[in-house]
């Protein structure tokens, strides 16, 4: 019975799972890197008052009293908005934190969590922050799991059971970035996985579409009827649209009319070019009216701009292939749920040239 694993989101689950310090310190992250961006936009408005400031003085000050006056006030404000200094140069590997007696953090041990964490996560975050939140993660997650072995936790059989996954989980993670990853990063590979997708690209015709919003029957009625009477559509939606296309006078942009779930593919498909629907489309979201313009059909994405998407087409054949592969060495077997046996699919299982116990997978 030939074995045919199709389930692609549970092999890749191994690989592209969350990497170490990935949860409670991510969430760390975002709401940290939310704070930074909050408290930058606040310095950055406090330094727009104060240039403000400045230029209103400089500006009564050259009435009053002035070229000199103004000459000194700009090099009063020149003066005012300094360089940063210099980073501080750290040598050696020094200690950054002591728990005790018994326990104490390097700076390396810092860098290391730093440098296994996503750069989404670390984009725009000041290096001292971000050296001071990895700290504080180590320091949490020691403190923690002390107490988790005083109170006998890692003696448990949950725990127990937890570890055992964990290990077997990362060296599953292990075996396919040595089997699979390599052959993501081929050029070859990925120029020939390129070529084949330009063979298999099939044109889909896109439509301009425009987009009003509104939280009422009432009030789609209302937009309706000035549309009606010739209003401009891309001026009401700046004026009325709850959706965030508004800025943009309700465009969408160029979208695939045929993929649309049923209700706002009928409504599209029943208006042409220039055309608005003429009876607003309730969700529950609110009620919405739409507007074609322009057609295309789609041409296919250069080399450059595909290829973080064809490593991902690699990666999931490539890891398909593996398991299929394995699942012959090994000579897997597979049942119902009820433990009945699956009917044969084609041939049986050619019998293993060696015990599974010793077979050892190709490279």
């Amino acid at each position: 019975m030939k074995i045919k694993l199709g389930c692609a989101a549970v092999v890749l689950s191994f690989f592209c799972c969350e990497l170490l310090y990935g949860g409670a310190l991510v969430k760390d992250f975002k709401k940290n890197k939310a704070d930074t961006a909050e408290q930058s936009n606040e310095v950055a408005s406090e330094n727009e008052d104060r240039d403000d400031s400045a230029e209103e003085t400089a500006a009564n000050n050259t009435a009053a009293e002035g070229s000199s006056t103004v000459a000194a006030s700009g090099t009063a404000a020149t003066g005012s908005k300094t360089a940063p200094a210099p980073k501080k140069e750290i040598k050696g590997d020094p200690i950054v934190a002591k728990i005790g007696r018994s326990k104490e953090y390097r700076r390396s041990d810092v860098l290391k969590v730093i440098k296994s964490l996503p750069p989404q996560l670390t984009q725009g975050v000041p290096d001292d922050k971000l050296f001071a939140m990895c700290l504080d993660q180590l320091i949490s997650s020691y403190l923690m799991v002390e107490q988790a072995k005083k109170a006998g936790m890692d003696k448990t059989k949950d725990f127990t059971e937890r570890l055992e996954n964990m290990k077997n989980d990362l060296l599953a993670r292990m075996f396919l970035m040595k089997e699979v990853a390599p052959k993501a990063e081929n050029d070859s590979a990925l120029r020939a996985r390129y070529t084949k997708y330009l063979v298999e690209f099939k044109k889909i015709k896109e439509t301009q579409v425009y987009h009003i919003m509104l939280s009422s029957e009432d009030d789609a009625k209302a937009v309706i009827e000035r549309l009606n009477k010739g209003e401009d559509f891309g001026k009401i939606a700046k004026e009325k649209s709850l959706a965030p296309s508004k800025e943009k006078g309700g465009e969408e942009g160029y979208i695939a009319i045929s993929i649309l779930p049923s209700p706002v593919k009928e409504k599209l498909e029943a208006i042409k070019k220039g055309e608005y629907t003429k009876e607003a489309l309730k969700t529950d979201n609110g009620y919405h009216i739409f507007k074609l313009g322009d057609s295309r059909d789609t041409s296919p994405q250069k080399f450059e701009e595909i290829k973080d998407s064809l490593k991902q087409m690699i990666v999931q054949e490539e890891i398909m292939k593996l398991i299929d592969r394995l699942a012959k060495q090994f000579n897997v077997t597979r049942f119902n749920e009820d433990g009945s046996p699956i009917e044969p699919l084609g041939t049986a299982p050619v019998p293993a040239a060696q015990p599974a116990a010793a077979a050892t997978p190709a490279a």
